[in-house]
């Protein structure tokens, strides 16, 4: 028969330094016992690994600074809680410097590593802080409060937005250079959205979070199931309409080499902000109303579906001009609430004109893969920050958007984060005594997105407007 337990024997090297742990495992508790060998192991190899590198630091610290001791501290790491113990200095101005804390990116007071706060963060992107404090718990085998995930999550999302907003001054109020990104796209496809997302403690009630994508076409993943490719997703809140074009800017830079595009495909609802959200991309646009809005509209209008369905065939096909007396007769010869629900589809339609043909009709061979809009805005915004009864303050929604869109490269801790500080300006310009068009002017020139926006003298006013 055989014995109940079973040695296990674990040495631990790190250069000079060595560690063993010895224990007796029960066979009916093997699994969960080695588990806890494991855990332990880690922790005692990171243990050691920090003094081993608190010793080589001792040997290369600058000579003015002074050892004044050692002291202990707590923090918690993906692989649980630990204690140990650093050496502490004065630097030169006589402030204390902690330089292990320094290599390991734990704050001052702070008690959570940098990748389990990643990790928290992460976890918050997908439910609520109490079901991500409860997975954290879980995982690293610690004890974790769902007001230590929601610190975490805010720590993190708000230091990626500052490091965004940082990036955009550089470029476009300092004049740096934007790192051009690799993936080739002729034809480029974006599209914009917003949706309004509930506030707590803050002077308004709720706040439009803008929603953009950007992609280089689409591929099948199964029957009638398709995924964009190459996608790049923008979010943002609290931004004027100039704003928000500079951050799509850089967001398409940074993913595309925009030098090969010769034509954006811009997709949305028709809103006049959704519509210039791609206006300082300097690529020749084509706008086409997105059909979900176009066959929606005609549903509401009709009440009969399959007219509806019919009439935006048309639409589609001939545009504006190939329904416009049947629309004006129809409203004719309609009275009451109907009429009424007659002229606002009317007035839609002719306000989007332009946006109504597809572009086979318009003499572009390329395929639309538009459409995809509504479902980024649910899975970017609405399942996370709508329902179950969430509101927000403004600070958390703005880190919980960041989250969200760089969720994938938190939980493979690949995100690189941008530097927050602006260095000072190299070269010093008086500002301009004079206020620019493009600052007074909320709206842009129809002119500039009709049918003379290739015209010469058109594209000399847009440059003199803008000042490009």
């Amino acid at each position: 028969m055989t014995e109940n337990t079973v040695p296990v024997s674990i040495t631990i090297r790190v250069s000079e330094r060595e560690a063993k742990i010895e224990k007796e495992v029960r066979i009916m508790e093997l699994e969960e016992t080695i588990q806890g060998i494991m855990l332990e192991a880690g922790k005692q190899t990171l243990e050691i690994g920090i003094k081993e590198i608190d010793d080589r630091i001792a040997k290369e610290v600058p000579r003015g600074w002074q050892n004044v001791g050692t002291e202990g501290r707590w923090v918690v790491s993906s692989i649980g809680a630990l204690r140990y113990r650093r050496r502490v200095y004065l630097d030169e101005k006589g402030e204390r410097r902690k330089p292990i804390d320094e290599l390991m990116g734990i704050e001052r007071y702070g008690r959570m590593s940098e990748g389990v706060r990643e990790m928290g963060s992460s976890l918050a992107c997908m439910g609520t802080y109490r079901l991500a404090a409860s997975q954290l718990s879980w995982m690293i085998k610690t004890p974790i409060s769902h007001s230590a995930v929601q610190r975490m999550a805010w720590t993190i999302g708000n230091r990626i937005a500052d490091g965004e907003e940082a990036e955009g001054e550089r470029v476009f109020g300092h004049g740096a250079q934007l790192e051009a990104g690799r993936i080739e796209a002729p034809v480029l496809y974006g599209e914009s959205d917003g949706v309004w997302v509930p506030l707590q403690r803050e002077k308004r009630k709720s706040i439009e979070v803008r929603v953009a994508i950007l992609s280089t076409g689409r591929k099948a993943v199964g029957k009638d199931r398709y995924r964009l490719e190459n996608k790049r997703c923008i979010t943002a809140i609290g931004m004027n309409s100039e704003m928000w074009q500079e951050q799509i800017v850089r967001e398409a830079h940074l993913s595309y080499d925009l030098s090969q595009t010769k034509l954006l495909i811009n997709g949305g609802d028709g809103n006049p902000w959704v519509r210039h959200s791609f206006d300082r991309m300097e690529i020749h646009q084509e706008f086409v109303l997105d059909r979900f809005h176009l066959h929606r509209a005609a549903r509401r209008a009709f009440q009969d579906r399959e007219e509806a369905q019919e009439l935006v065939k048309q639409i589609c096909q001939k545009g504006f001009e190939g329904v416009n007396k049947k629309l004006e007769k129809r409203i004719e010869q309609t009275e009451g609430r109907h009429k009424e629900k007659l002229k606002d589809f009317y007035n839609y339609v002719y306000n989007h004109r332009d946006g109504l043909l597809d572009l086979e009709h318009r003499g572009y061979p390329q395929p639309v893969f538009l459409g995809a809009i509504e479902g980024n805005v649910d899975k970017l915004v609405v399942h996370r920050m709508k329902g179950k009864g969430c509101s927000w303050r403004l600070r958390g929604l703005r880190a919980m958007l960041a989250l969200c869109r760089h969720c994938d490269e938190l939980k493979q801790h690949a995100y690189h984060y941008l530097p927050v500080q602006i260095p000072e300006k190299q070269i010093h310009r008086l500002p301009s005594l004079e206020v620019e068009y493009s600052q007074v002017l909320q709206r842009a020139m129809p002119i500039f997105y009709g049918p003379h926006q290739d015209k010469p003298w058109v594209r000399s006013l847009y440059r003199y407007v803008h000042a490009c």
